[in-house]
Order: C-alpha cells, then sequence, then structure tokens
C-alpha cells in the first residue's frame, strides 16, 4: 500500500484549497501522509492553514512557460521529491504540472505514480495559434504521465489523440466535485445578503464568482447589466482587472447597481440572493462557478465554451451566447428579469443537472483511479512506465 501523497499546484489558496481539500481528506482517511508544494498566494500577514495537509512546501510556479524563474522551481521540487520518495504525485495547472512531470522523470522509474488532472487544456477549438505550444508540451509529457485526467469531452478526446502509443490511462470524470451544502444551506437570510451591499429587494440581481481576468470576460457582464435598467450585478472575484472593470461601470453611470464585492469564501451562500447567474467566459475547463450557481436554483447565463457545453442547454436551464456578443447577453438578461415564469423553469432544470457534479460523486469518480494505482497489479508493473493498458472511466 502506497502510503505517501503530494499534491503541486501553482497556488495553495486559490486552488488547494478551492478545489482539492475532500481529496487530502479522502487520502488521510486511507492512512497516508500527504504533502502539498504551491505557490504562497495567501494575503500578507495570513497563517497558511491548509486541512489535511501534513507538510506545505512553497515553490512559486509562474503563469507563462517562458518564464525563466522557473528553472528554480524545477530545481526545488526536484530536490523535494527526491528528499521524501513519494509513492504517488497529482499535479495540478498547466505550468506547475508541466514543471512537476519533468522534473520527476526518474521518480517514476523507480515506482512514484504521476497523476495530471487537466482543468481545462490552454488549446482546444478556436483557440489562438499561440495555444499550439501547450498542445505540443502536453504532448512530449504525456510519456512521463501515468494517468492523465480530463473533465470534459473535447479534452478528453484530444487527450485519447495526442498520448498515441504512449500507455498513459486517459480519464474522464464529470468534475473535480462541488460542495452544494453552502449553497442549499445559507447562514443568511436573502434579504440579510442583500442588506450588506444596498441591493433593493425587489431589484432583478445577476450573479458573477469568478477571478477577474481576460479570459473571464466581466466587461461583458458589465456592459450587459448597464443597459438593462433596474438591474443589479454583484460580482464576486478579484484579480488584475478589477480596477479596470471598476472604471467601466462608473463610465457606463452603472457603479451603483454594478457591487464588486471581492474574494469572498461565502460566495455560494451569496448565490442564494441572486436571480441569475451570468458567465461569459471565452475558455472553461468545465465552469464549476456555474454549477454551484444551478445547484442554487439559479438560470444560467452563459457563453458557449468546452466547458459550458457539458451542462449548459439552451431554453432548458440556460441562454446561451457568443463570448463576444454583448447584445446576446444584454437580451438574455432583459428577458429573464421580466419573465418569472422561465426563471424558474431553467432554474429547476438546473437544479436537476448539477447534482450528477455533486462532492460525493466526484470523490468517488477519483477514488476509482486512485484505487487502480493502489492494487498490487499497479504496484507490480508501475516500474514500467508505459506498461500500464489505456482505460477510459466515463
Amino acid at each position: 500500500m502506497y502510503k505517501k501523497v503530494l499534491f503541486v499546484a501553482s497556488v495553495a489558496k486559490k486552488h488547494i484549497l478551492q478545489f482539492h481539500i475532500p481529496y487530502l481528506k479522502w487520502f488521510k482517511e486511507q492512512g497516508y501522509t500527504v504533502h502539498v508544494c504551491a505557490g504562497n498566494d495567501f494575503e500578507k500577514g495570513d497563517t497558511v492553514q491548509i486541512p489535511y495537509c501534513d507538510k506545505y512546501f512553497r515553490i512559486p510556479f509562474y503563469r507563462s512557460p517562458f518564464a525563466t524563474k522557473n528553472l528554480t522551481s524545477y530545481k526545488e521540487l526536484k530536490k523535494l521529491v527526491k528528499t521524501n520518495h513519494y509513492d504517488i504525485i497529482h499535479c495540478h495547472t498547466p505550468v506547475a504540472a508541466a514543471i512537476a512531470r519533468m522534473s520527476l522523470r526518474k521518480e517514476r522509474k523507480n515506482g512514484t505514480v504521476m497523476l495530471y488532472t487537466a482543468h481545462g487544456f490552454h488549446f482546444y477549438k478556436g483557440a489562438p495559434k499561440t495555444s499550439k505550444l501547450y498542445y505540443m508540451i502536453e504532448k512530449m509529457l504525456v510519456k512521463h504521465t501515468d494517468g492523465l485526467i480530463t473533465i470534459n469531452e473535447e479534452d478528453y478526446k484530444a487527450a485519447e489523440k495526442f498520448k498515441g502509443k504512449n500507455k498513459c490511462r486517459v480519464y474522464k470524470i464529470h468534475s473535480i466535485g462541488a460542495d452544494f451544502a453552502p449553497v442549499k444551506n445559507p447562514s443568511r437570510t436573502r434579504e440579510e445578503m442583500r442588506e450588506e451591499f444596498g441591493i433593493p429587494l425587489d431589484a432583478f440581481l445577476v450573479m458573477s464568482n469568478s477571478e477577474i481576468n481576460e479570459n473571464k470576460n466581466i466587461t461583458t457582464s458589465i456592459k450587459a447589466v448597464a443597459a438593462n435598467e433596474n438591474v443589479y450585478l454583484l460580482v464576486c472575484g478579484s484579480g488584475k482587472l478589477l480596477e479596470e472593470c471598476k472604471a467601466l461601470a462608473k463610465e457606463l453611470n452603472a457603479e451603483e447597481r454594478i457591487k464588486f464585492a471581492g474574494y469572498r469564501f461565502d460566495a455560494k451562500e451569496l448565490l442564494n440572493c441572486a436571480d441569475a447567474f451570468i458567465f461569459p467566459s471565452y475558455r472553461e475547463g468545465l465552469g464549476m462557478a456555474a454549477i454551484e450557481a444551478m445547484a442554487a436554483g439559479l438560470p444560467l447565463i452563459v457563453s458557449d465554451n468546452r466547458g459550458t457545453r457539458e451542462y449548459a442547454v439552451q431554453g432548458e436551464n440556460a441562454l446561451i451566447c457568443k463570448a463576444e456578443d454583448v447584445e446576446g447577453f444584454t437580451k438574455a438578461i432583459e428577458l429573464l428579469s421580466k419573465d418569472k415564469d422561465m426563471c424558474r423553469r431553467l432554474g429547476e432544470k438546473g437544479r436537476e443537472i448539477s447534482e450528477k457534479y455533486e462532492l460525493s460523486n466526484a470523490v468517488a469518480e477519483m477514488a476509482e483511479i486512485y484505487g487502480y494505482y493502489m492494487t498490487e497489479k499497479a504496484e507490480e508493473t508501475i516500474a514500467d512506465a508505459n506498461s500500464v493498458p489505456a482505460e477510459a472511466v466515463n
């Protein structure tokens, strides 16, 4: 039985804490020593606390594959693994995962299992030509990977194709799982939540929850809401474009109706004070924020991308637009704000769809994958990194 596992990701707060605590817990319950290696994105002065983690190692990873500082990260990670002799390493986020797989090639030959979850490949249908670099990197690194886990159909098919004759096992899971307890059991009332932000009880409120960057396309949400009188927008999240978005709201004379809440640990609870959820991303691996919104019974207003196609169905639980179609998002908000029956119908269907993404289902799927590499069969063959047959779990 393997007894030591390492989780690797770009940052601790906004990735490990947000997505992987249930899996750290699962390994602890199996008797493992659990370590985490990630950059420290906690606020200055905050104590780094990661539940179910026996030891945290701070190694910064830089998002650009061209960042020369990643060479230092490569050396530090290689030294860390050589010292600790992990049985399983599960890496996440593109650059951190690439560095992990490159630096730990020798450890795989000695029996370490290397798993990688792609939360959304940076290459996809319609992606810019520069994304070809990421495709080449993934294709090169698949031979250093024992299990590659995807969360949408497009990525799954791409992985099956580029792995070629390599014996890396490719999986598709429904998601990394969402804890719906805060959504379904809020600690505050709808009225109390709205009062915090100064939002009238009778106003139609659209909510957004994501990092504020170019890909998340928050400017489209702002423009679409600003064009609808008496409609409010609650933006949960932080990021480098926050001030630019605030300036846009002011420029559109909508700063009183567009509320910026910052990064909120209670974002799931806040869904209960909204009437609809807007998600105009250019790219999504899946989009857990939208799935959580469905669990709250909110109709979705989303862009058409490989992630949202997994669950958003036009006219059933969502209104779907092209990411760049501000007018389309504007009209979708207007339609829902004037049709309570449609909101209810789309919301009810969304709540039904969300059930398969519930955390316990995701943990069960991952437990099956982890379990394979804990069996005697895996133990006998793992030294030969290319001896395991490919298999997909759907």
